[in-house]
């Protein structure tokens, strides 16, 4: 995949490391000169020294052949302008991130595809962690009505593990839960989930969720955590 991303401070040097990490091909558009040289000497992306919002550095970025461009930049107008730039030169896929969410209509208009509300990921990330700590969600999925989520069960409940099969019998993970994968703690190794798969102490559980499995999926967990920290009836 060809990749430009427009901006290169915290959150676009970022994102040039994770995607040459997986052996894509990025350039980076960024104005401070060091920042470029940074950037090249931390991550191997291409940079251009120039403006996001010219479309003569844009072109010389590759526009004509990226398949993804992503808007970096710190202020939203500045990211909308590179995103209709961009869309002229018919990029398949834009993603921005956006600060304030009076945007998002516009950003829309210019063609772009992914809206990443800095605002609202922080706002759910802190009441996730408030008031589902034993839920860590990953991605939300189809506009928000699924989320995909990672999960241990509690030791103390299930000492010896359970099997997937025996799991989905409880009501919580019936009907709304979607087992995806299991990290194996001893292994490593990741597996796709089926019936007889045993999920032990210490082991990642993936799952998608829709709004009545996460209501379901983090009642049980904290009630049966709750439940092992009572201490034994003599």
């Amino acid at each position: 995949m060809y990749v430009i991303i427009a901006g290169g401070g915290i959150a676009g040097s970022t994102l040039a490391k994770e995607f040459t990490d997986r052996r894509h091909d990025v350039v980076v558009i960024e104005q401070n000169k060091s920042a470029c040289e940074n950037l090249y000497a931390h991550t191997g992306a291409v940079t251009i020294h120039g403006s996001a919002l010219d479309i003569r550095t844009i072109k010389e970025a590759g526009a004509e052949k990226a398949d993804l461009a992503i808007g970096a930049l710190y202020k939203d107008a500045d990211n909308l302008t590179f995103a209709i730039l961009a869309h002229t030169f018919r990029i398949p896929k834009i993603i921005v991130k956006m600060r304030d969410p009076a945007y998002e209509e516009a950003f829309r208009a210019a063609g772009v595809d992914t809206v990443c509300d800095m605002i609202q990921m922080l706002r759910s990330r802190v009441m996730a962690e408030v008031e589902t700590p034993n839920l860590q969600v990953l991605a939300p999925l189809k506009d928000g009505q699924a989320r995909l989520v990672m999960f241990h069960l509690p030791p103390a409940h299930f000492p010896e593990g359970v099997k997937v099969r025996d799991l989905v019998r409880n009501p919580a993970f019936g009907k709304g839960c979607l087992f995806a994968g299991i990290l194996h703690s001893q292994t490593g190794k990741l597996v796709l989930p089926r019936g007889d798969d045993r999920i032990g102490p210490g082991d990642q559980v993936f799952a998608v969720l829709d709004a009545e499995g996460f209501t379901q999926v983090n009642g049980f967990l904290a009630q049966t955590l709750e439940d092992s920290r009572e201490p034994a009836r003599v």
